[in-house]
């Protein structure tokens, strides 16, 4: 009986060493590396006037590609690409004004063996652009008004409130001010400046009485 209880015995510790070594092995986990990246979180778009401003939160061994377009989730009117490698913010001026738009991004592998990720789109409308300068006291007459805007920016034309259109000259945008002449004595008038299509700016005077 004792013999036999030795056996059992000495069988279990000689098995031992095998059941540690087959314990050893199935605990060892497998490191598993993405064939693709992660899309950029927390993509959003901060709005100042027609002026874009995008941020996201950055992805390893990436650079970026920045899409934008004048329409909803389209992606094909007025498209811009912006690739972007070592920032994680990017700011996209003279947008038109109130006009919808549409963003993506994505991240683009530094690693051949690494896919790019797929996109992350939003959309937003833009604010409100106002490229005149306010009207002084100085600059309204009775039969006249001085108007003033940003000279840095591109322009084409003003709109008076009865649809006449005035072409501005070549003087006339590197100066950035038109005199407007032939209003009538104490009458509020309305102008907007355009550049083609995109409206740039509107401002309101009156003029002075006899």
């Amino acid at each position: 009986m004792k013999i036999s209880n030795l056996k059992i015995i000495f069988l279990l510790m000689a098995s031992l060493p095998f059941f540690y070594i087959s314990c050893d092995e199935e605990e060892t986990p497998t490191e598993e590396i993405p064939d693709q990246l992660f899309r950029p979180v927390n993509f959003t778009a901060g709005i100042n006037g027609n002026s874009i401003s995008f941020t996201w939160v950055p992805i390893a061994n990436a650079s970026y590609l920045l899409e934008i377009s004048r329409d909803s989730f389209l992606f094909e009117q007025d498209l811009q690409v912006f690739p972007i490698d070592g920032a994680v913010d990017y700011t996209i001026e003279n947008l038109w004004s109130q006009e919808r738009y549409s963003a993506r991004i994505k991240s683009v592998s530094k690693k051949p063996e690494i896919k790019d990720s797929e996109f992350k789109q939003i959309t937003f409308k833009t604010g409100i652009e106002n490229i005149f300068y306010t009207i002084p006291t100085a600059n309204i007459g009775k039969n006249n008004i001085l108007l003033t805007w940003d000279a840095t920016k591109s322009v084409s034309h003003i709109l008076l409130p009865n649809g006449t259109t005035i072409q501005l000259t070549d003087n006339e945008k590197q100066t950035g001010q038109k005199d407007i002449t032939g209003l009538t004595p104490k009458t509020s008038y309305t102008f907007k400046i355009y550049y083609g299509e995109m409206l740039r700016g509107t401002i309101s005077a009156t003029t002075l009485a006899n």
